[in-house]
């Protein structure tokens, strides 16, 4: 058997970005989610008086699921009439039906009677649990905005643009006055060439390019692959390499646009002869 080639096969889920350092190697943070099990609630009258022994319990009753729940998961809610009030911790007693449980509180102050929404679990980091170092990432929106003091015709959300000399493409998010945000595809915008709409036709030339767009053509073999490196739940290093020797120096890259940009997993598949 011989290997023929190694192909690439992108996870087309994509996993949002707080941050990316201006560091070597550039550190990625991201985001904690929490899961909201029920959009609804009331709680009725609260007992008890908060310590570990005799802790304040109430039921909470009106909820629109319980699914995720169970003794012993700790919660939180958005006041509503009623709050889980200020201070200590909260957590499910008993799930006493498809629409109610009840709660136990140890510590901070009392909990209000009355109704509450987005009873959630904690929340919890959105890196993938089965990502391990060395793995092929791939960046799809450093979250890029082109400005630019005016233009020929008005761009469209969701068109495709292109900047010929640059080889630069991309697909437009967000259509503002003087700006437009978009997801790139290839290569790096730049300030000095014509921009074009593909299906608006409206044309620019760029006043300035943000986002830290040099992730696009800084990582392996000058493309946007990088290979991971764990160093928190919620933060990975970058390399240039899947030994994981040459990080990838961010120090001179634009600033990343605060809460945008994407990244994608890739898996490897080996094509073989018979």
């Amino acid at each position: 058997m011989t290997v023929i080639r190694t192909d690439l096969i992108p996870n087309l889920y994509a996993n949002p970005i707080v941050s990316i350092s201006q560091s070597n190697p550039a550190i990625v943070t991201v985001p904690t989610v929490a899961t909201v099990v029920s959009t609804t609630g009331t709680i009725g009258a609260v007992t008890g008086s908060g310590t570990s022994g005799t802790p304040w319990t109430a039921a909470i009753t009106l909820m629109s699921a319980v699914t995720g729940l169970q003794a012993g998961s700790i919660i939180t809610s958005s006041a509503g009439t009623g709050t889980f009030a200020a201070g200590g911790v909260v957590s499910v007693k008993a799930v006493t039906g498809n629409k109610s449980i009840t709660i136990n509180k140890i510590s901070g102050t009392i909990p209000t009677a009355g109704t509450v929404t987005n009873i959630s679990l904690p929340a919890v980091s959105t890196l993938p649990t089965f990502i391990v170092d060395g793995d092929p990432i791939l960046f799809t929106n450093p979250g890029n905005k082109i400005t630019f003091s005016s233009s020929t015709g008005t761009f469209e959300a969701g068109e495709n643009i292109s900047q010929v000399t640059s080889l630069a493409t991309g697909v437009v998010t967000n259509v503002l006055p003087t700006s437009i945000e978009y997801l790139a595809t290839a290569n790096v915008f730049n300030t000095a060439n014509v921009v074009t709409g593909g299906s608006s036709g409206a044309t620019t030339t760029p006043t300035a390019v943000t986002g830290m767009n040099q992730l696009l053509t800084a990582g392996e073999n000058s493309t946007n692959q990088y290979y991971y490196k764990n160093l928190t739940s919620t933060t990975f290093e970058l390399y240039t390499d899947d030994a994981l020797t040459v990080g990838a120096n961010s120090t001179t890259f634009s600033t990343f646009t605060a809460n945008a940009g994407q990244y994608t997993i890739t898996d490897s598949v080996e094509i073989t002869t018979p």
